[in-house]
């Protein structure tokens, strides 16, 4: 396979994932904002869809307010803004246009659809029928894609990389997602019912409420929650079951062990398998996950140096939150 081919896939699936994750954080920052408790969400909280996806600098450049419906807006629909909705399934279809020939016509066929779809929604429908429809709808088209997927195309090298956009995307919006929200959370002095209900929230924020509730019944404890959503095995969304997709699909579509990107995800594996809680935790306690994000960011640049075709001279590094259409 041409490695630029390769590169479409891999980026593919990476704008897909992400544009479901936007939407994932969105939702769950709105259901927040409608309890009768959190009517009036602070500056800080409507911060954290920013701080995930590394736009809070940029958008307090900007000069707009940090309230519900200007974050929103900039989240879901700006094209000026590379982690929003719009600009994923842009890049997305871009990069499906590029690999046409290699994905499915039932895949083409969703990632095209979905495209024209956002067509359909601007500021003011979503103003008008609330933001919950947009980003349900988001979510709906990405799982509709994951499964056509794995439904229609061979299980071959082409699949091994689209796998492997998806899982290195997922991972690293879980720790994200982990970094802004679990300290703050860990650290509210709330009433219990609100606070239970936060703890909830960032698990539903990666589906992850029902299986924490199988494996922990109804007890909502920060440090499970830290140890599931980093360390369970069979959690989808886990950093730990997304490094295992990410191994076995670089182990089928590379195979050399001492390449670099094998060695930085067997040492991630490693390290992860070897692990609990309080080996991620600083000396005041807290959380201490940027080693980690600074491991998977190294990660997918070894994956973009070592397996794509090498960048144009002056182009941008493919970081996690940078990279634009390929």
């Amino acid at each position: 396979m041409l490695s630029r081919t390769a590169s479409n896939l891999y980026w593919m699936a990476r704008y897909i994932e992400r544009a479901e994750n936007a939407a994932r954080m969105l939702h769950i920052a709105n259901q927040k904002s409608l309890l009768a408790s959190a009517r009036a969400m602070s500056a800080s909280e409507w911060s954290q869809p920013l701080l995930i996806t590394g736009r809070h600098e940029a958008y307090v450049a900007s000069g707009r307010e940090i309230d519900a419906a200007a974050v929103t807006a900039y989240m879901a629909l700006d094209p000026t803004n590379p982690a929003s909705i719009h600009a994923c399934l842009q890049a997305a279809r871009e990069n499906a246009r590029a690999a046409r020939s290699t994905i499915t016509s039932e895949m083409w066929e969703v990632v095209n659809t979905t495209w024209l779809g956002l067509r359909e929604f601007d500021e003011k429908v979503i103003r008008f029928r609330g933001a919950g429809r947009f980003l349900g709808w988001v979510k709906e088209r990405s799982h509709l894609f994951r499964g056509v997927t794995f439904g229609t195309m061979l299980h071959d090298e082409a699949f091994r990389f689209n796998r492997l956009g998806t899982f290195v995307e997922r991972g690293d919006n879980t720790v994200r997602i982990l970094d802004v929200s679990y300290n703050a959370l860990a650290e509210n002095e709330e009433i219990p019912h609100a606070e239970y209900y936060h703890w909830t929230a960032l698990l539903r924020s990666v589906s992850a409420l029902e299986a924490y509730r199988k494996v922990y019944r109804d007890h909502i404890d920060p440090e499970r929650v830290a140890q599931f959503l980093l360390l369970d095995r069979q959690l989808p969304r886990s950093l730990m079951y997304c490094i295992h997709e990410v191994y076995m699909a670089l182990e089928s579509v590379i195979g050399n062990v001492s390449s670099p990107p094998m060695r930085t995800v067997m040492g991630l594996y490693a390290q992860l398998d070897n692990a609990n809680v309080q080996d991620l935790r600083a000396r005041d306690g807290a959380l201490e996950l940027q080693p980690l994000l600074r491991r998977l960011e190294t990660l997918a640049l070894q994956i973009s140096d070592s397996v794509f075709a090498p960048r144009p001279v002056g182009s941008p590094a493919p970081g996690a939150l940078l990279k634009g259409a390929a």
